[in-house]
């Protein structure tokens, strides 16, 4: 550093002391940890960049600062790491998904409208947002350049892949911008970089002659308004889960709360709850304080609300820390069973139906498959044809119009265009949906060893063994067919005329005719750019300036090989292509503009093959290091390395396109099958060929759900996903499907078990399996925290939704339960049963059990349905007697028989604004009964007149049985529907409008004054039971005569919902839909005009779109308001507490010192004296011995 200019020494030291300072204040290293006692990484690495220039403000010879470059290089931007909320040691972010690094240059977007700037500021700590507003009020309220650059990069942690510079370059750019937009410079701006020809950091010359500007600054107002408006801290309390938090975090960072709940008396209520996980939780609910968050800390209290309910099963507003811990256990015991219930498992089809008759030649190199044409045609090594087969092996035609072997061919969907490479150096172009006509044949300057086609660019890609990647424009391929097709004798003409006028090994042919064929069908944008789409070894060669490129194009030339590209493959959701070879790298260019963006380095041998999972964005890829590679995309480094290879690999697919795993197959004929999804990235299954012979590749047929593994000879494999077929809902035919609003939830059930599904995902979630006897029915409580499960044996099971863990049971029938309803608001629990019984049981106790009240011998006959309504405090119950009973809520007592049917009961169910009650029989039948007070009917009194009934016809022969109903019944009698589903599948709406018209039927009172828990004795309705149902089967009983004569109830909508019979029916008002469930094994969701809104299914393609949010919060909001004003109000009065006992502390501290100084003052005044003796004792002495006092 000799010869430095003192100015530049001194920027240096106040840069390096703002570093230190800033750092050491915080007491953070890279990853978020505090250390006192030696500097972090990000520390160790600041300073050392910071002291590797002789000056700050030092250019090299571009004019360029090394510490901040105004143009950033060919470094790119690494995996963003930093520390997580949750405090757990998964790299995730506070929603719980995979952090995920920049993009290729800071400036540069990745999809989505998210910059390298974006992910920066995600990576703040945002635990200490308190502290930097703090720093910032520290120096006004203001900040500079420097200060604010270095404190924001020291909240970051470090960033793999690139150093600090490029991190404080861009927050020193944020400043500038920010500093822009707030207005805050003077009225005498600094000159800019044009002018002065510097970097940020030496924006205003520093000379003594001339008058410097003001620095530019930024307010912590203005910061503040940056986050909040890029959604960076919204989102991060938005997407913030505590349960997610809470399964996740070492047990160690929850043991402090067990003394909180001891505190308490271990027994927290709602309120005590929320204090105690505000205070564990305190840094998210002070980022909703310092930006003003109201509708996030309402979220935030929601969360906690429905986290007691979800450990307060039983509603009683108590938990204790057992219950606390074992939710937690519980919670996380079951995160693991959607993945259990995605897991695909492969077997050989069977050889009678699949097997490969065809007599190859040789190894069958490549292959490809036609969806639109359901084909696969594929090449042989050293073969002059192209071979089809059918999906099941079936040989097919054959193309055998080649003059030299074909090397590789690529299926263009859209445009129906086969396109094959042969290793006569060209590109022909076959029409699959004509017989396979020539539709051009395109000679190139080198034979282009892999084809892959870009959807989303609409282009052709090719590559050859020198790297380079060409961009074929195939719209102009289909403009210059509209002359006319090339005949197949033209086609073989042009052959032998190139074959006579090939020139000796070593030379080529003449470059003008060739690139007039070939250049005109190149994509012109692509072909436009400076610099070439090549796959070459480094980076720093693809950097390299105009002047070097013959000098790097005769190196790659001179490789041997080196540059042979092995495999294209387009990654749609990201708008990239991913080239790989047998240079080791796997680059990433744009497939708009054919930009190269990144190099994925790792491999340390050739990479074959590539993958790329759309679910999770993440590119995998393999070769002859035996080993699995997984990137993202945006980053240099693997994310993982998966051995367990001892082959090279040779083919990588993933399994379906919503999937999360995918299939490696290598030399020696083992293929395993792994999921991404696990943080382990476990092995799911391994497959050894039975063959023996070498694996060259495997192709996959998604519509047949078959994979054709490729060698000497085809061998198909055919698989499923464990939680059944992909098109379906479940495996089984499915009894029940309700929603819950409250809990945003969909719950199924088939004969076996339960599955939960996330309405705002629509991906199924927990499972609960009923052990020995079938499911026959369920029901959720008002809550959405219990299920309710009923079987065949008359067992009535209490399990959690939240953890699928069992609770308890409640009493059983002696027969099988044929319905459970759960009445509202009381807590109570109605069952019916082949037992002829009906039991009303109360459910609020955590573990006992309890009957309210029951009545036997209801019916003759089986019980085949039942109905409550609440409104009007009734039972109804149907049987295959024919007869359908009226019983009080109350005491179960009898209040009438509505008689008029002949056939057995299908379904009933209230229409409860207006007293009516609709059944159903297994004739088609469909009865309105007047069950209200002002029907006329006295106590046990018998009805045999109907309102009025209508037939289910389907047509003039058929009148399918209705199996479930739906009724809407609105205050205005205009939309008074009622759905119903029947045994065909089909769903249809009548019209009930004119019915209350004309029979002045209005709206009723809810029943008053009646106790939903009163005891009764148990009550036999035996003798009453076998005299109705000898009476509705006498002749003289009518059937359903008509108290309305003319038919007034018409069909509004129709609609086939189901193959197979329709199981239920269920209403929803928030969102507006019906619930289908069907014997088809399908959960469908329509709108109440009959319009499909989406498809409950596991594996389906189609999207999920169910209109609710993750954030809406379902709690009452009066509830949320008053634990609000709880919940700050015990805040305060912390703080309070906090700062007097601070201020206490410190009087102490001030008293206790106050004695010390009085007692170190007494002993320096009896010092004082004692020295003064002590020297007169010492003269008197000399005196005495007889010294003159002179000597002393």
């Amino acid at each position: 550093m000799a010869g430095k200019n003192p100015k530049d020494a001194t920027a240096d030291g106040n840069l390096l002391a703002k570093v230190g300072k800033t750092i050491q204040e915080f007491g953070a290293d890279a990853m978020g940890a505090t250390n006192a006692d030696s500097p972090g990484i990000t520390m160790r690495t600041l300073l050392n960049r910071y002291t590797q220039n002789s000056s700050v403000s030092e250019t090299n010879e571009d004019g360029e600062h090394l510490l901040f470059p105004s143009r950033l290089g060919d470094e790119r931007v690494g995996d963003l790491r930093g520390s997580t909320l949750s405090g757990d040691g998964d790299q995730r972010g506070a929603g719980g998904e995979p952090r995920r690094g920049g993009p290729a240059h800071a400036n540069t977007d990745i999809p989505g409208g998210v910059t390298w700037l974006d992910q920066l500021l995600r990576q703040l700590d945002h635990g200490r947002l308190p502290l930097i507003k703090d720093r910032f009020l520290q120096r006004g309220g203001n900040l500079p350049s420097e200060d604010f650059a270095v404190l924001m990069a020291g909240q970051i942690g470090e960033v793999e892949g690139c150093d600090e510079r490029l991190v404080i370059s861009e927050f020193m750019r944020l400043h500038e911008r920010l500093a822009i937009e707030g207005d805050f410079a003077n009225s005498h701006s600094p000159r800019t970089r044009q002018e002065t020809g510097q970097s940020f950091i030496t924006e205003v010359a520093v000379d003594d002659d001339v008058d410097v500007a003001p620095e530019k600054l930024v307010s912590w107002n203005m910061f503040a308004k940056l986050l909040l408006d890029q959604g960076i801290v919204g989102d991060v309390v938005r997407n913030f889960n505590f349960v997610r938090v809470l399964s996740h975090i070492e047990f160690e960072k929850i043991e402090p709360l067990h003394d909180d709940f001891e505190l308490l008396g271990n027994s927290l209520t709602l309120e005590q709850f929320l204090i105690t996980m505000r205070a564990q939780f305190q840094y998210m609910f002070e980022l909703t304080g310092l930006f003003d968050l109201l509708e996030e800390e309402r979220q935030l209290v929601s969360q906690l609300v429905e986290l007691y309910e979800m450990i307060d099963v039983s509603g009683s507003n108590s938990v204790s820390w057992a219950e606390f811990t074992t939710f937690l256990v519980d919670q996380g015991m079951n995160e693991d069973v959607p993945r259990k219930f995605n897991v695909i498992s492969f077997s050989e089809s069977p050889a009678h139906a699949v097997r490969d008759v065809t007599g190859h030649q040789s190894y069958c190199e490549k292959a490809c498959y036609l969806r639109q044409c359901d084909k696969i045609a594929f090449v042989e090594h050293d073969s002059k044809c192209l071979r089809f087969c059918s999906p099941d092996l079936v040989p097919q035609e054959e193309l055998s119009d080649f003059a030299q072997a074909p090397i590789c061919a690529e299926y263009i969907e859209k445009l129906g265009y086969l396109v094959v490479s042969c290793s006569d150096l060209s590109l022909s172009v076959f029409d699959a949906n004509n017989k396979l006509k020539l539709v051009r044949k395109i000679n190139t300057k080198t034979a282009q060893l892999v084809l892959c086609w870009s959807e989303v660019a609409q282009v052709l890609f090719s590559a050859d063994h020198e790297g380079r990647i060409f961009p074929w424009d195939m719209s102009q391929v289909r403009l210059a067919t509209g002359r006319g097709y090339e005949s197949r004798e033209g086609h073989q003409d042009e052959q032998r005329r190139v074959e006579g006028a090939r020139q000796p090994v070593g030379l080529r042919r003449p470059q003008r005719d060739e690139q007039g064929d070939s250049r005109k069908f190149l994509k012109a944008e692509i072909e436009a750019q400076e610099r070439p789409m090549r796959h070459k070894e480094t980076d720093a060669e693809y950097g390299s300036s105009d002047k070097n490129q013959c000098q790097v194009s005769r190196e790659i030339r001179t490789q041997g090989g080196e540059n042979i590209v092995t495999m294209l493959l387009e990654l749609p959701l990201l708008a990239r292509l991913a080239s790989c070879g047998v240079d080791r790298n796997v680059m990433i260019w744009d497939v708009y503009t054919g930009r190269w963006m990144q190099t994925l380095k790792g491999h340390t041998m050739g990479v074959r093959c590539m993958a790329f999972a759309a679910s999770i964005k993440v590119l995998v890829s393999g070769g002859y290091d035996y080993d699995l590679f997984v990137w993202n995309p945006y980053v240099k480094t693997s994310i993982h390395q998966i051995p367990g290879h001892q082959a090279p690999i040779v083919a990588i697919e993933v399994l379906g396109s919503s999937s999360n795993q995918v299939l490696s197959a290598d030399t020696t004929g083992v293929m395993k099958t792994w999921d991404l999804a696990s943080s382990s990235y476990q092995c799911l299954q391994t497959i050894v060929v039975g063959d023996g012979s070498a694996l060259r590749g495997v192709l996959s047929v998604p519509m047949h759900k078959r994979i054709i593994v490729v060698g000497r000879s085809f061998v198909a494999y055919d698989y499923q996903n464990a939680g059944g077929s992909a098109s379906q809902t479940d495996d089984q035919p499915i009894i029940k499907a309700v929603y819950h609003p409250r809990i945003r939830v969909f719950v199924t059930a088939c004969a076996t078990h339960l599955r939960i599904w996330d309405a705002v995902t629509g991906a199924m979630t927990r499972t609960i399996c009923n052990r020995g006897s079938d499911i026959t029915d369920f029901c959720l409580d008002d809550r959405g925290r219990k299920v309710f499960i009923a079987d065949h044996s008359g067992r009535i099971s209490v399990h959690s939704i939240a953890t699928a863990c069992l609770i308890k049971e409640l009493t059983p029938h002696d027969g099988e339960v044929s319905g459970v309803i759960y009445c509202d608001g009381d807590r109570n629990v109605l069952t019916v049963s082949w037992d002829r019984s009906i039991v009303v049981h109360d459910e609020s106790d955590k573990k006992l059990t309890m009957v309210w009240r029951k009545a036997r011998n209801i019916h003759k006959d089986d019980i085949s349905c039942a109905a409550f309504s609440r409104h009007l405090g009734l039972i109804a119950t149907g049987s295959s007697d024919c007869v359908i009973a009226l019983h009080e809520y109350e005491r179960l007592r009898a209040r009438s028989h509505l008689l008029g049917h002949k056939v057995e009961i299908t379904a009933v169910a209230f229409i409860e604004l207006y007293a009516l009650l609709a059944s159903a029989d297994v004739s088609g039948n469909v009865a309105i009964w007047d069950v209200s007070a002002r029907s006329g009917y006295s106590h046990k009194s018998v009805v045999e007149q109907v309102l009025t009934h209508f037939i289910n016809m389907q047509s003039l022969e058929r009148s399918p049985a209705v199996t479930c109903f739906c009724p809407i019944g609105e205050e205005d009698p205009n939309a008074c529907r009622l759905y119903t589903g029947d045994e065909d599948g089909n769903v249809r709406a009548w019209d009930l409008s004119r019915l209350l018209m004309t029979a002045n039927i209005l709206p009723c009172e809810p029943k008053a004054n009646w106790d939903p828990h009163k005891r009764a004795p148990a009550y036999d309705a035996g003798p009453t039971a076998e005299a109705m149902a000898q009476r509705t089967v006498a002749l003289e009983t009518p059937e359903l005569q008509l108290r309305i004569s003319t038919q007034i109830v018409q069909q509004a909508l129709s609609w086939t919902a189901h193959t197979d019979s329709v199981r239920s029916l269920g209403m929803c008002k928030t969102p507006l839909c019906i619930i289908t469930a069907g014997h088809d094994q399908m959960v469908k969701i329509w709108t109440r005009e009959g319009d499909l809104m989406t498809v409950l299914r596991p594996h389906g393609q189609t999207a999920w779109h169910f209109p609710v949010q993750p954030d809406e919060i379902t709690i009452d909001s009066k509830l949320i308001d008053k634990l609000q004003v709880v919940m700050r109000r015990q805040f305060f009065e912390e703080e309070n507490r906090q700062t007097s006992l601070k201020h206490r502390n410190m009087e102490n501290e001030v008293n206790t010192e106050r004695p010390q100084e009085r007692v170190k003052d007494l002993n320096h005044k009896r010092q004082v004296p004692s020295s003064k003796i002590a020297q007169k004792a010492k003269l008197g002495l000399h005196l005495q011995g007889g010294s003159p006092r002179g000597d002393v």
